[in-house]
C-alpha cells in the first residue's frame, strides 16, 4: 500500500519532472493518497462534492484533510450532536413523564375520564404504553366512560407537518415530535401475493381501534425492488363519531416479489394514541368508551401515576443505531427547555454553548431540528471530526460509542460493509437524504489502531454516479495499515 508520506514524495516528482504525464485524477484531487485519488475518477466523482477527514484517535492533526472546511448537509450525522449534547447536557439518568390523573374517585373501579399530560417521552412503545395500562388496572382501574383527555402543550406543535419535507407524510422516518405519543404513530405489516386466489392479502399482528387498511392492490410487473414505485398509499379520514382513520393501498404489486415488510406513520397522532390505548386497555380486560380530546390540564392532586420512560443512556442505541428521527426531534426539544418551555432556537443555543464549552468551533454552523432530515442544517465537517475527537475522551464516551452501528452487524449498517475485512471493526453513524451521502465515527485498522473517519457526499444535481464504491475502497485503505506508515 503507498503512505501518504511516500505518496507525498511521488506527487512532487511528478509534478517537477513532467506536467505532461502527471495523471489526472491525481490534478483533481491532490489532498487524497494516490489510490483514492485514483478510485475517485474511476467512479467518476466530482472531487468538489466530496470532504473527507481522517485522523488518529490520538492525535490532533489529520492524515486526510479534503475539503474539510466547507459546509455541507450532513444528513442524520445531525444526530451525533443532538446525541452528545444531550448526554453532557441532560445527563444519562434523564427521564421523560407522562403523568395521569383521574377526573373524578375510582373507588368503583370506574373512571369518567382518565386525563393525561404528555411529558415528551420519546419511547412511549406498545410494550411501554401496555405497562402503562397494567399499572393502572393494577389500582382496580377497569372501566373508563369517556374516553381520555390529553395534554400536548409540553412541546410546541409548530406549523411544520410531516409531509413538508418530501411530500411523503406516511413515511415513519417523516413523524413529527409531540407532548404525548405512542409508537411513534406507526404499523408494521407485511404485503404478501396470494397465488390461490390470485390476491394480495395485508398481514399485522394487530391494528389500533380506529384504524383500518383498505387494499385495492393488484398483481402487475416487477420484483421487490419496484414495491416503493408501484405501489400508493393514501390516508383517509371518515368523519364520524369516532372517526375512522383508512389506509388506503393500491397500484400493482409486483408479481416476483411474494412478500414485502413494510410500515407506515399515521398523522392522526392525538387518534392513533386513543386506538392503541383502547385496544390493548381492553385487551388487559378493561372496558373503555368515548373518544380523545385535548385540553390544557391544570391538575395537581388526583395523581394516579407519575409513569417514566426509559433512561436517556438506554435510548442512545435506539436513536443511533435504527437513526431514528422521532427520537432526535424530542432530544432536540428537551435540551431546549427554559422555564417549562421549549422551542428549537434554545435548543440551537444550547446545542453551540454545549460546543464552545467542550472547545469544539460551531459559530456558524446550523442546526434545524436535531434529527438531520432538512436542508437547512449545514456544518463544517472538521466541526464534526473535533465532535468525534471529544466524544473519544469524554467520560461518557463508552455511551455513544458502542450506541454506534457496526459495520456489517446491526443498525443501518447490518447489510454494509459485510466483507471479511470490513465487518465488525468500523462503529459509523451513517446519513442519507437525495442528494446526501455521509459517514461518521470510529474504525479500527489491522494494526489496532483507531481513527477517526468523517465521509460527507453532497451532489444536489441529477447524476448516474454511486459513491458505495470509493467508500468502500477509503475504508478497505485505512484498515489495511499494518505496513503504512501513517
Amino acid at each position: 500500500m503507498i503512505s501518504i508520506k511516500n505518496n507525498s514524495i511521488s506527487l512532487n516528482f511528478l509534478l517537477l519532472s513532467s506536467f505532461v504525464f502527471y495523471p489526472s485524477y491525481l490534478l483533481k484531487a491532490k489532498q487524497l493518497p494516490e489510490p483514492l485519488a485514483f478510485m475517485l475518477e474511476q467512479e467518476n466523482i466530482p472531487p468538489e462534492t466530496l470532504s473527507i477527514i481522517i485522523q488518529k484517535v490520538d492525535s490532533g492533526a489529520p492524515l486526510i484533510d479534503f475539503n474539510s472546511k466547507k459546509y455541507r448537509s450532513p444528513g442524520s450525522l445531525t444526530k451525533l450532536f443532538t446525541s452528545f449534547v444531550a448526554l453532557d447536557y441532560l445527563g444519562p439518568e434523564t427521564q421523560w413523564h407522562t403523568k395521569i390523573f383521574a377526573s373524578d374517585s375510582i373507588d368503583d373501579g370506574t373512571v369518567d375520564q382518565l386525563l393525561i399530560v404528555g411529558g415528551g417521552d420519546p419511547f412511549l412503545t406498545t410494550d411501554k404504553l401496555l405497562e402503562l395500562i397494567h399499572k393502572l388496572r393494577k389500582m382496580g382501574i377497569h372501566t373508563i366512560e369517556n374516553g381520555l383527555l390529553i395534554d400536548q402543550r409540553v412541546f410546541p406543535k409548530g406549523n411544520i407537518k410531516s409531509g413538508d419535507f418530501d411530500n411523503d407524510p406516511l413515511r415513519p422516518y417523516n413523524v413529527m415530535h409531540a407532548s404525548l405519543m405512542a409508537n411513534f404513530n406507526t404499523i408494521d405489516f407485511v404485503v404478501k401475493k396470494n397465488a390461490k386466489k390470485n390476491k394480495i392479502d395485508i398481514e399485522y399482528d394487530f391494528l389500533p381501534d380506529g384504524i383500518y387498511f383498505d387494499n385495492k392492490l393488484k398483481i402487475g410487473n416487477g420484483s421487490c425492488a419496484d414495491f416503493r414505485e408501484q405501489v400508493n398509499f393514501n390516508q383517509l379520514i371518515q368523519e364520524s363519531y369516532p372517526p375512522r382513520v383508512i389506509i388506503e393501498l393500491s397500484g400493482e404489486y409486483p408479481q416476483q416479489c411474494n412478500q414485502y415488510t413494510h410500515d407506515i406513520a399515521v398523522t392522526e397522532t392525538n387518534h392513533f394514541f386513543f386506538g392503541l390505548f383502547s385496544y390493548l386497555w381492553k385487551k388487559s380486560g378493561g372496558s373503555i368508551s368515548g373518544y380523545i380530546s385535548e385540553a390544557n390540564i391544570d391538575k395537581s392532586d388526583d395523581l394516579l401515576l407519575n409513569f417514566k420512560s426509559i433512561k436517556l443512556l438506554d435510548l442512545l442505541p435506539h436513536l443511533l443505531k435504527d437513526s431514528n428521527n422521532f427520537i432526535a426531534r424530542q432530544l432536540f426539544f428537551s435540551i431546549g427547555q427554559s422555564k417549562s418551555n421549549y422551542n428549537l432556537k434554545q435548543s440551537r443555543k444550547v446545542i453551540k454553548k454545549t460546543l464552545k464549552k467542550n472547545k469544539i468551533n460551531s459559530r456558524r454552523n446550523f442546526y434545524d431540528n436535531g434529527s438531520g432530515l432538512s436542508r437547512s442544517t449545514k456544518i463544517r465537517p472538521d466541526t464534526l471530526s473535533s465532535l468525534l475527537q471529544v466524544i473519544y475522551q469524554h467520560s461518557m464516551s463508552d455511551l455513544i460509542i458502542s450506541s454506534l452501528p457496526i459495520s456489517g452487524v446491526d443498525g443501518t449498517l447490518s447489510n454494509r460493509f459485510n466483507s471479511t475485512q470490513l465487518k465488525g471493526r468500523m462503529r459509523l453513524k451513517t446519513g442519507t437524504l437525495d442528494g446526501v451521502r455521509s459517514l461518521a465515527g470510529f474504525v479500527q485498522g489491522m494494526s489496532g489502531q483507531e481513527y477517526i473517519v468523517v465521509l460527507i457526499h453532497n451532489d444536489l444535481s441529477e447524476h448516474s454516479y454511486k459513491t458505495k464504491g470509493f467508500e468502500n475502497a477509503l475504508f478497505e485503505w485505512l484498515i489495511d495499515d499494518l505496513e503504512r506508515v501513517l
